[in-house]
């Protein structure tokens, strides 16, 4: 049977992995003014899926994908940088209706939250640095999550990590649901131009590695 350190380990490793302030949570900080606790979700579940993957590479060692994405570090930073550095340049561009304040969160379609899941997904996925970060996490807890001593331990730790990273995002977009009425048009769009602004920033700074 899997233990206590190995199930609050993991979780703790998923929320670890979430949290940090970054392109990811500022995306979903937006997608939840936008379209209330759902989008939020589908915006945070779409860096958790790309992380999840990462997480099993982690778990059961699969080293040949690990290295391909450390050989071609290069060219997602390219891809994740141009991808950031465009989606912030867009928002820090855009301002914030006032409809926002006065209406119901937008009604959320499939497509929106497919696009809101597809761009953080993206977002993650092409980032070596989330994968050194869940390596370094995942390596660091070694001793306490014991992965090699039973077959079936792997498999618990990625659920696990799974369920950290999602109650990350539930309890981000419901507190985002929650201020959301609280905030004035300027402030909004104080915080819509700031994010577009620090999200394209991560997205030069990632082309800055690529190139440097």
């Amino acid at each position: 049977m899997p233990d206590l350190n190995l199930i609050v380990g993991s979780v703790a490793i998923g929320i670890a992995i979430a949290a940090p302030l970054g392109p990811v949570n500022i995306l979903v900080i937006r997608a939840a003014l936008k379209a209330g606790f759902a989008g939020g979700l589908a915006a945070g579940l779409g860096s958790l899926l790309a992380d999840s993957f990462f997480a099993a590479i982690a778990a059961y060692g699969l080293r040949s994908i690990e290295m391909f994405i450390a050989d071609h570090a290069t060219w997602l930073n390219i891809a994740g940088g141009c991808l950031l550095a465009f989606i912030g340049i867009r928002m820090a561009r855009s301002s914030v209706s006032a409809i926002v304040l006065t209406s119901d969160p937008e009604p959320v379609t499939k497509m929106f939250l497919l696009h809101k899941a597809a761009t953080t997904f993206a977002t993650t996925i092409t980032n070596p640095g989330a994968l050194i970060g869940v390596f370094a996490l995942f390596g660091s807890m070694a001793n306490v999550l014991k992965l090699d001593s039973a077959p079936y331990r792997p498999g618990i730790s990625v659920l696990c990590f799974l369920l950290g990273g999602l109650l990350w995002w539930m309890f981000l977009s419901a507190v985002v649901k929650v201020l959301r009425h609280r905030l004035s048009l300027g402030v909004l769009n104080r915080i819509n131009r700031w994010t577009g602004i620090l999200i394209a920033g991560f997205g030069f700074a990632l082309l800055s590695r690529a190139f440097g």
